[in-house]
């Protein structure tokens, strides 16, 4: 599972459909390895070559600046870059002919490579290896490199991870079994191992839901939906709950008092606070709001009635059909406005709610869904 969400991730990662940030935050909080990124890493070395000058001074200005050929030709790369020049004399088996010497020159160089990988320590042993596989090539060219000394790591660069091949270490809190043949300790390994995997899984829902519900992912709410519900059933988990998105208007009359046609407004206003939900909670899961209608306002021996017109925006679960969906929304709305304003008559509420789409819930908690 560990692998395969790690893969999942990197997946959408480079298809774009999720950010890097978030992609490394989820990895984290799975426990699970990090993205790979591009380290660049420093050796210090010597390089030692023989080749034909016209003169010394020629000799050394070219070991000060320059390096042989067939190192700017390796792959994968390795760059040279000289430091100093440490000697610079006459090959043994030179010649007094006149025309250009073969001089023997050794010179301090700084080495850099760069590897992909997850951790400092693996890009290392890459760079190691990159290095250890040029050092017979550059022998039968006539060049020599000392074993280099690793000096440092600069900082890491983003780099595009591969979905082939990747890797995800153990979840956090897993136990490695040791000793097969006691059976105590068989047991308590099955138990880490079945305790980390039911850690592991809600992890996985509880960060994926809460990219939905923090709209990590942009765009229109059902495709980001389907994609993480995707991404869950793939991995062997539950789907993410279903419901009835539903759009419930109450028209209703309020008595409001006397004054002016204004301040019969204002009263209404002051009513339908106690009805007005801006952020849904588990006691009022929905969102709803209202306006007066004042060119149909009324006036008697009473004072004003102010008609009124509330909109209710919910997701219901558990219903198996529109019809059921819109029977417990209207039910919801008269609970609602009878709680709010016990003294307004019910026969002057009207409900209409309707069913505008069925899919993924889109009010989800991250910890109980």
């Amino acid at each position: 599972m560990a692998v395969e969400a790690r893969c999942a991730l990197i997946a959408a990662l480079r298809s774009r459909l999720i950010c890097r940030p978030g992609c490394e935050d989820a990895l984290a909080t799975w426990g699970l390895d990090p993205l790979p990124q591009r380290w660049t890493i420093s050796a210090g070395a010597q390089l030692s070559y023989t080749r034909s000058h016209i003169n010394y001074d020629e000799a050394r200005e070219q070991a000060r600046w320059g390096v042989p050929d067939e190192l700017r030709l390796l792959q994968p790369a390795v760059a040279v870059y000289p430091q100093h020049v440490i000697d610079v004399a006459p090959a043994p088996d030179g010649d007094d002919a006149p025309g250009p010497q073969r001089y023997a020159i050794t010179v301090q160089v700084m080495l850099q490579t760069w590897a992909t990988a997850v951790r400092e320590a693996d890009a290392r042993e890459i760079a190691r290896t990159t290095t250890d596989t040029h050092l017979r090539a550059l022998a039968e060219a006539g060049i020599t490199l000392t074993t280099p000394i690793w000096q440092r790591t600069d900082n890491p660069d983003e780099a595009t991870p591969d979905p082939i091949g990747t890797h995800a270490q153990p979840a956090a809190g897993a136990v490695q079994l040791t000793d097969a043949d006691e059976l105590a300790a068989a047991t308590a390994a099955r138990d880490a191992a079945v305790q980390a995997l039911a850690g592991l899984r809600r992890s996985i829902r509880a960060r994926a839901i809460r990219a939905l519900v923090d709209d990590e992912f942009g765009g229109v709410h059902q495709h980001a939906a389907q994609r993480v519900n995707q991404f869950l059933v793939d991995l062997g988990l539950d789907p993410l709950p279903q419901a009835h998105q539903v759009t419930a208007i109450a028209d209703l009359t309020l008595p409001v008092g006397d004054g002016t046609a204004e301040d019969a407004c204002d009263a209404a206003r002051d009513r339908m606070r106690a009805v007005t939900t801006i952020n849904p909670d588990v006691a009022r899961p929905w969102t709803s709001y209202g306006w007066t209608i004042p060119d149909n306002a009324t006036v008697d021996q009473d004072g004003w009635r102010m008609p009124w017109r509330h909109e209710y925006e919910m997701w219901l679960r558990g219903h198996a059909s529109r019809a059921d969906a819109t029977t417990a929304a209207e039910a919801l709305v008269r609970a609602d406005l009878a709680r709010a304003l016990p003294e307004v008559n019910d026969d002057l509420v009207t409900v209409t709610a309707t069913v505008e789409s069925h899919g993924i819930d889109f009010q989800l908690n991250p910890d109980s869904d």
